[in-house]
């Protein structure tokens, strides 16, 4: 059986002439044209920025689509003069589920406020060296809601980072000290990129992009969450790479300098979180708000 060609990313579309995928609906808009005939302005999201695509075929509009959902499309390009105009041929709600992502490109640019925040992430990420650890962090960032709150959450509702994307702008700026840290091993490099990346992923659960305590965050602190979400991909981790899994529960769990409890940090990378965490926690550089 001939291999389903690889999702390319909307940036591309100008190289090719059909492509099909499962992408973010971002904006869906009902026109008329020159004749008055009725068209639909559909406007897809990745990573790699927004794609608006044209449909004139009602059988293919269903009721189900709604912004902010992923739909998977068929789209051809179609030359008006030396301009594209890409023609919807087939567009649904994606079947498997409305959450479900297959890789991390598919986050879409348009639903986080910060500019090139989600392009940084996939870099960043496209940057781990280590094979376990670059599957990681994808398999947590790619679970259902984890990576669209991600993008979206604030670091915090009252202290650092507190506006809408502030979490990712907040992961980044620590996980970036790691990458440019010239003194560690390449293994502590990528260890701290994606203990940085993930060291509050709870937040994704405590708080909420209209800036507000989930109901969940009420009763819970996002520390407390960190491994939860982590388990389904650490059990995965632990099969190849027990030493990184455990790692990694250590940076997320060992007590902040002057604590009474918990353990000490008692690795570079461990430490080293702690400090650039705070580095970030107190820059406060929001020069990228929308």
């Amino acid at each position: 059986m001939a291999q389903q060609p690889a999702q390319i990313k909307l940036s591309q579309a100008f190289n090719v002439s059909r492509f099909k995928g499962t992408y973010y609906l971002v904006g869906y808009v009902a026109r008329l044209d020159n004749t008055g005939e009725p068209f639909w302005e559909i406007t897809l999201s990745d990573a790699s920025g927004n794609l608006k695509i044209y449909c004139r075929d009602e059988s293919c509009i269903f009721s189900e689509l709604q912004p902010q959902s992923l739909v998977d499309v068929e789209i051809r390009a179609e030359f008006m003069g030396n301009q594209p105009h890409f023609r919807c041929k087939f567009i649904q709600l994606n079947t498997i589920s409305v959450d479900h992502l297959k890789c991390l490109f598919q986050l879409p640019s348009a639903l986080c406020p910060i500019i090139g925040a989600v392009t940084e992430l996939v870099d960043i990420v496209e940057g781990i060296k280590e094979a376990c650890l670059h599957v990681f962090v994808k398999q947590v960032l790619l679970q259902p809601r984890i990576g669209i709150n991600f993008i979206q959450s604030p670091g915090s509702l009252r202290h650092h980072h507190n506006y809408r994307g502030g979490l990712l702008v907040h992961s980044l700026e620590v996980a970036a000290r790691f990458v440019s840290d010239d003194y560690i091993t390449q293994q502590d490099r990528d260890l701290g990129i994606v203990a940085s990346l993930l060291h509050d992923i709870g937040k994704t659960q405590t708080l909420t992009p209209t800036l507000k305590r989930s109901d969940l965050g009420y009763l819970v602190d996002h520390d407390q969450l960190t491994l939860e979400v982590c388990a389904p991909a650490l059990h995965v981790l632990e099969k190849t790479h027990l030493g990184h899994a455990n790692h990694l529960r250590h940076v997320w769990t060992c007590a902040s300098q002057g604590a009474r409890y918990g353990f000490k940090a008692k690795t570079p990378v461990a430490n080293l979180l702690r400090k650039y965490d705070r580095a970030s926690a107190y820059a406060r550089n929001d020069a990228r708000v929308r």
